[in-house]
């Protein structure tokens, strides 16, 4: 028998679901830090914003981790981006019983998924499965009221479907502990469009921050902030991104004083911030690498500019488990690689 759950749905986080993630903290920390931007930022929802809450009768302890509950948030409209964050309290046991070494993690591909007791599982996914139906629900209803409209995207432009009457959602940040537990419960997921062929399934693993543990810059020979002579610190600008967009496979001319050199966003490429307050984009052009650019610039975005989500001090990196270099960099900043997930 399907135990009574309690599902709630609005368009903005209750303060006690907030709470209630902080207490979760930093396990919680993609699923918060997407409803931050949800409160705090223009354009951080949309009419299309759907904060659910699953839970039991009786469980909803608000500040504490006594029951079990899931918390989402999904907005089909952001599709082919992402378009739902998903946490459930049953990666905050599997991430306190873990205690496999960061770096291996990495090196394995994926770390050990730390089993709960079953039936401790099973309420606890039981949850994430009533959010899931719950968002099947809404796609169903936005593609009969949007037929013949582009105001929701169902993330998968060529059409292709899990099932029947099913869009594929992109879902962000997934934890494998719970990706493993909703394959074992006939959940149907497939690869990001990004990940190739070649590719089973693509892990990253989530490095965590503390702002009060990033490096201090070197005075010596830096005039602004850590930076060598010449150099200054800037936003990026609404004309800047073409520069941004053309390091992937445009070939650049010489360019004038002024031109970015180095840059970095925590989130979508488009805006300085971005939906879940990850430093997802870091990049230093060539002839000025090695010379601290990149970790400079990393600290300051963090610590600068998480404040502006909240005031809990954790900062976040989804970093592939091939790319060392962004691991390294990650290291050198006081990162701790600590679970794995993936898009």
């Amino acid at each position: 028998m399907t135990p009574d759950i309690i599902l709630e749905d609005t368009p903005t986080p209750s303060e006690p679901l907030l709470r209630l993630l902080k207490s979760h903290l930093p396990h919680s920390l993609p699923v918060l830090r997407r409803l931050q931007f949800a409160l705090n930022f223009s354009g951080g929802r949309t009419p299309h914003t759907h904060v659910l809450y699953a839970h039991y009768p009786g469980d909803d302890t608000n500040d504490t981790k006594g029951g079990h509950f899931a918390a989402g948030c999904v907005d089909l409209s952001r599709g082919p981006e992402t378009q739902l964050w998903i946490y459930s309290s049953l990666e905050h046991a599997a991430n306190n019983n873990n205690h496999s070494k960061p770096d291996a993690m990495l090196r394995d591909g994926y770390s050990p998924i730390i089993k709960a007791d079953d039936a401790e599982e099973e309420r606890a996914l039981t949850l994430v499965l009533a959010i899931l139906r719950r968002i099947k629900a809404v796609a169903a209803a936005a593609s009969t009221s949007n037929s013949g409209s582009d105001d929701v995207h169902d993330g998968n432009e060529g059409g292709n479907r899990t099932g029947e009457g099913a869009p594929d959602i992109l879902v962000g940040s997934l934890h494998e502990t719970v990706r493993q537990g909703l394959l074992a419960r006939g959940v149907r997921m497939s690869k990001a469009p990004a990940v190739g062929p070649e590719v089973d399934w693509e892990f990253c693993g989530k490095w965590l921050f503390r702002v009060e543990d990033f490096p201090v810059p070197p005075a010596e020979g830096r005039h602004e902030e850590g930076l060598p002579e010449g150099m200054r610190w800037d936003r990026v600008r609404k004309e800047d991104v073409g520069v941004v967009l053309a390091r992937t496979s445009i070939k650049r001319k010489e360019l004038d004083d002024g031109t970015p050199i180095a840059w970095a966003f925590m989130g979508d490429i488009m805006e300085s911030l971005g939906l879940d307050g990850t430093l997802m984009t870091l990049h230093v052009e060539e002839e000025y690498r090695q010379r601290g650019l990149a970790k400079a610039l990393a600290c300051k975005l963090m610590r600068e500019h998480l404040q502006d989500y909240g005031d809990d001090c954790w900062g976040a990196a989804d970093v592939f488990v091939e790319n060392h270099k962004s691991q390294a960099l990650c290291r050198s900043i006081g990162g701790k690689n600590s679970w794995t997930l993936s898009w």
